[in-house]
Formats: C-alpha cells, structure tokens, sequence
C-alpha cells in the first residue's frame, strides 16, 4: 500500500460478488487491482451483500461495470474505440497518469442493467425514484475511478442532482450508462451521465451529480499541496 494512501477505507472494502467479481471482463486502462477496487466500490454502494435490506438493492444490484478508464481530458486519439464509441487503444496506463493533476484527467465508466419488473412504475415503464437512484451510483462510478489515479477519495454526500428525461425505459431493455468526470477536487466532484437503450441507441435520460467529498484534514492538504 503506497505511503499517503487517501485510499485505505476503500481498500478495505469486501470482493465484489457477481456480476462484477471478474476483472478480466472489463475494459480498461487501469490495473487489474484498480478494476477489482472500482467493482468492490460498486458493489458496496448498492449494497450487494447476502440478505442485504438497504433501500435500492433490489433494483440496483444488477448494475455490471464493462469499461473503466483514466484519459488526459484533451486527448485526441485517431485510432481505436471502445464499444462505447470513445477512442481507447492508445491510452496511457494508470502508473504513467499519477503525477498528473486531477483537473488533466477526466474518469469515463460504463455500466449496464436491465430493466426488471420491480423497477418499473404504475405505468409500466421505468420509475423516475428507479432511475434517480441508478444515475446517482453509476455518476460517482467515473468519479471513483479518477481518484484511483489521483489518490482522492471522493466518498461524501450529493449536494445537487439535476435529471433530464427524454425519452420511456420499457421492461426488459438493456440500460447503458455512460458517466464522465467534470471536475474532481478535495472540496467538490462533478460528473455526467448519459443512459441509452442498448439495443437502439436512444437517449432516454441525461444528468449531472455534484458530490461535496469527506476527508481528513490532512488529505486535503496533501492535495492542495499538488495543485
């Protein structure tokens, strides 16, 4: 464990059970023990844990991590893509991205979940409560993956959602979640997020999340100290 480590609490946290307890399935830039850190962070946050009665674990437990990567934020890569269409291959590694300042990268995640039937509102169609709940686990998913890199833990409380619903999500289709770091400092976290119907490609909901992180004093002086 590297000296200064801001990281520690969420080290600690138990292996992520399926679906995310196979690192080898995600696409990244990070290490293997980085991809493992960012399922384990998931899968506490939704609660996965055998007879688990914490609100939304029912509905967000199926939620499963596909790519995780750490880019310089004004990369322009001309080869290469991943399946969310941003261009990868040519990403540096995470090692080589540490001594960047966090304002330099950008954290880019995708997830996925299908829409069930306890999901689903009076109407039939995903619930607005649903919904909210999901964009707020899977923003801060892109905010977790930088502070990896950058050895900040932005665990805290949400200070401002704002949601934008563009179009129905019908039962049994498959939501794609696309969520990029705005901003990431010891004091603040912003992150966006797109959801899409897999099979189609339509928008159906897009949004913001600002997070106010929690940290000892002296890890948001050790941070200052790098900006």
């Amino acid at each position: 464990m590297p000296a200064g480590d801001n990281l520690q609490r969420l080290r600690a946290f138990p292996r992520a059970p399926a679906p995310n307890n196979d690192a080898s399935v995600v696409k990244s830039n990070l290490s293997k023990e980085e991809i493992e850190l960012q399922q384990n962070i998931l899968a506490y946050h939704v609660a996965h844990h055998p007879d688990s009665a914490i609100f939304g674990n029912t509905q967000a437990k199926g939620l499963k991590v596909l790519e995780i990567y750490v880019r310089p934020r004004r990369e322009e890569l001309r080869e290469g893509s991943s399946a969310s269409g941003q261009k990868t291959h040519q990403l540096p590694g995470s090692d080589s991205l540490k001594r960047a300042r966090p304002d330099d990268l950008e954290g880019f995640t995708v997830c996925e979940a299908v829409v069930e039937e306890g999901m689903l509102n009076v109407h039939g169609t995903l619930a607005g409560a649903c919904a909210m709940l999901l964009v707020d686990i899977v923003t801060f998913s892109c905010l977790f993956a930088l502070g990896t890199v950058v050895n900040i833990d932005p665990s805290g409380f949400t200070t401002s959602v704002n949601l934008v619903w563009h179009n129905a999500a019908m039962p049994g289709r498959v939501l794609r979640f696309v969520s990029t770091s705005l901003s990431l400092k010891p004091r603040m976290g912003v992150a966006r997020c797109e959801v899409y119907d897999k099979a189609t490609g339509r928008l159906l909901i897009s949004g913001t999340q600002i997070m106010t992180p929690i940290q000892a004093p002296k890890a948001v002086a050790n941070q200052r100290a790098k900006m």
